[in-house]
């Protein structure tokens, strides 16, 4: 020890040796707190410098890769009881490589499910599992194989032949069921629910059948010979290589019988036990402002009628108001929406995947405003047209809704009040003047039979009946007495007048449409 450390102590003794007892204690509380003070300071920069060294840490870790665990390759423990385990693995997404890396001791290899995200550290040992991926392409299942895997087609029909997920394993896909894969396109990881799309597609089993179609029996003889006969006789049809027909066009003005014809059609088609199923489309519900949706559509449509039709089910896919769907190309006036559109519905007209036992049916108003592609031969090869009925064929339609089966009048037949209808619709006298119309060739009368439709005198048989019933009701409260005041109505019955007064109501209803 030096002389000058045996005299620093001497010296600080000599200080407080002539300090008072109280300055002493003092000085000795603030030297107390200075030291507490530094002993905190100390511990927080203790702290902050063990954080620093972590954060340096974490950033020197290298990253890990992200992969889709495939299968267990091996799996052994050695006498030591440590784990050897290797696994196949798809690294990198669509576009990666298929590999086998090692798995970490610290994993359970049994534990690893196939369709999970695994991670990869810079060694390429497979360190981490984690859940099954959420994002992926939506495929569509078009077969389910023995051994479980699927074969699905994405939107532009490319097909891909997939496993399940674990998650998957045990569920029960069906046809036509819309499934997640991931993005290396090997595993189905979820099943969806269905599209709301479909709510643009009425399907059902149609009741009409062509008994219930009135005033049509030239039309109904084509359409049976161009759909009907090579569905039910194709054994005849194969020997002399005729094929049926992509389509038909029916034509004409409304409400004359057009989508009645159709659903009679998928009706028949059911000839052989096999119930026919009829998807009705209305054009322009497929009209979407969004790029590529309404072709995604017509897809879709056609997806969806291949396959209800893939166990030799008939299916009739009925496009109402065609015109406005396939209009004819460069017409449009702020909008050439129909140069993707028409195009797309030729492809799957036309397209490699065959449209077996579906037959597609238009129904326009305006076959003038159809593309010409869509018309000619090979596509809807048929066009039928469907003109409003003369005096013989409203006899006909007004005779399936006027019977003997309905409660007529005393003395009164069915058949009576048939031809009193028809003789006062198809007067053409100054009584059934609508207006005038100029059909090009100048003015020229137009007659309440030149505005008749099968849909009118339909109407026209509702008003009779709804006639019929208010005069019962009206004669069962003349009837009523005070003391009787539950007097019920009596049934109703159809008289000649009812007749004349519905045609009445008809006609100005009619012309009245027409003024406006």
């Amino acid at each position: 020890m030096t002389q000058d450390e045996h005299a620093a102590p001497d010296a600080a003794t000599t200080t407080l040796a002539g300090t008072a007892p109280a300055d002493v204690a003092a000085e000795l509380d603030r030297l107390r707190a200075k030291n507490g003070a530094l002993a905190k300071a100390l511990t927080r920069a203790t702290r902050e410098l063990a954080k620093a060294k972590s954060q340096v840490t974490q950033f020197a870790q290298p990253p890990l890769t992200f992969a889709t665990m495939v299968r267990i390759k091996s799996n052994t423990t050695d006498d030591l009881g440590v784990q050897h385990a290797t696994a196949e693995v798809l690294a990198g997404g669509g576009s990666g490589r298929r590999l086998v890396v090692a798995v970490a001791p610290s994993l359970q290899a049994s534990r690893l499910k196939p369709g999970n995200t695994v991670l990869l550290n810079e060694q390429m040992v497979l360190v981490e599992q984690q859940g099954t991926a959420t994002h992926g392409a939506v495929k569509t299942v078009r077969e389910t194989l023995a051994d479980g895997r699927l074969l699905v087609t994405d939107e532009s029909g490319r097909r891909t032949l997939v496993e399940r997920c674990t998650a998957l394993a045990g569920e029960k896909l069906d046809v036509a069921d819309r499934v997640v894969v991931d993005a290396s396109g090997t595993f189905a990881l979820e099943l969806l629910a269905p599209e709301d799309d479909a709510d643009l597609v009425l399907e059902e089993t149609p009741d009409v059948t062509f008994a219930d179609i009135g005033g049509l029996d030239e039309q109904i003889d084509r359409i049976r010979d161009a759909v009907q006969l090579p569905y039910l006789h194709r054994d005849l049809f194969e020997r002399v290589d005729l094929k049926a027909p992509k389509g038909v066009l029916l034509y004409g003005p409304p409400g004359n019988g057009k989508t009645m014809i159709a659903k009679a059609v998928a009706n028949a088609l059911a000839g052989d036990g096999t119930p026919g199923t009829f998807l009705s489309v209305k054009g322009p519900e497929l009209l979407n402002k969004y790029v590529g949706e309404s072709e995604r559509l017509i897809r879709l449509i056609f997806n969806r009628a291949r396959e209800l039709a893939a166990g030799g089910r008939p299916v009739i896919v009925f496009i109402d108001e065609m015109d406005s769907l396939l209009r004819t190309r460069g017409s449009g006036v702020s909008s050439d929406v129909e140069t993707t559109i028409v195009p797309q519905f030729l492809a799957e007209l036309d397209g490699i995947e065959r449209l077996d036992n579906v037959m597609v049916i238009g129904a326009s108003n305006r076959i003038d405003m159809i593309d010409p592609a869509v018309l000619r031969p090979g596509r809807l090869d048929v066009k039928i047209f469907v003109d409003r009925p003369g005096r013989e064929a409203a006899a006909a339609i007004a005779g399936h809704y006027l019977n003997d089966r309905l409660p007529l009048a005393d003395g009164v037949v069915a058949a009576d009040l048939v031809d009193r209808l028809v003789a006062d619709v198809y007067r053409r006298d100054d009584d059934r003047l609508v207006g005038t119309a100029d059909d090009g060739h100048g003015p020229r009368p137009l007659y309440f039979a030149d505005t008749m439709s099968g849909a009118v005198l339909k109407n026209i048989v509702d008003r009779i009946k709804t006639k019929a019933v208010k005069q019962s009701l009206l004669a069962a409260e003349s009837s009523m007495t005070a003391d009787d005041s539950s007097a019920a109505a009596g049934a109703p019955a159809i008289t000649p007048s009812m007749v004349a007064d519905a045609v009445q109501d008809q006609f100005v209803e009619t012309a009245e449409a027409y003024e406006r």
